[in-house]
């Protein structure tokens, strides 16, 4: 039975504070601004004639491509596709012709899909998250799936 007192009015916020500070504290994960060197790693000859530090350049420009776009359009733990988007580019004017050839960007593709599902690549960050507030069925049924994946594996 359900009995009223003095109290209730203070405990009753406060446990839905908690709830809601449990459920919009979230970890977020994000690349690392360090490039992992497996992505920059040179196979053989360079494709620039040798030139190491130019090479250097444009796997970090295939890097920040992939911080900046990718990685907001691809989570972590999310399967990349096979082909490049158009979104992962590098910029012709600053790196040459040679950081635009599509077997250049296939090649760094490849790296990032490579390095995508290593822990080390990225960082792990607690951020607040209101997200769950506009569709709280569904964002519910994620979290639910989401923790039953884990007690699964």
């Amino acid at each position: 039975m359900f009995f009223r007192h003095s109290y209730d009015k203070l405990i009753y916020p406060i446990i839905v504070l908690i709830i809601l500070t449990a459920v919009s504290y979230r970890p977020k994960y994000h690349l690392r601004g360090d490039m992992p060197p497996e992505f920059s790693r040179s196979s053989g000859k360079s494709q620039v004639g040798g030139d190491r530090p130019v090479d250097q350049r444009i796997a970090w420009a295939f890097w920040e491509s992939a911080q900046m776009d990718i990685q907001w359009r691809y989570a972590h733990g999310q399967t990349l596709p096979p082909d490049p988007p158009p979104e992962f580019h590098v910029d012709a004017k600053a790196l040459g012709p040679a950081a635009t050839d599509p077997s250049t960007r296939q090649m760094y593709w490849k790296r990032l899909q490579q390095v995508w599902y290593v822990p080390e690549t990225w960082q792990r960050q607690y951020e607040w998250d209101f997200t769950w507030a506009s569709d709280p069925l569904s964002s519910g049924a994620a979290w639910l799936r989401e923790k039953a994946d884990k007690i699964l594996r």
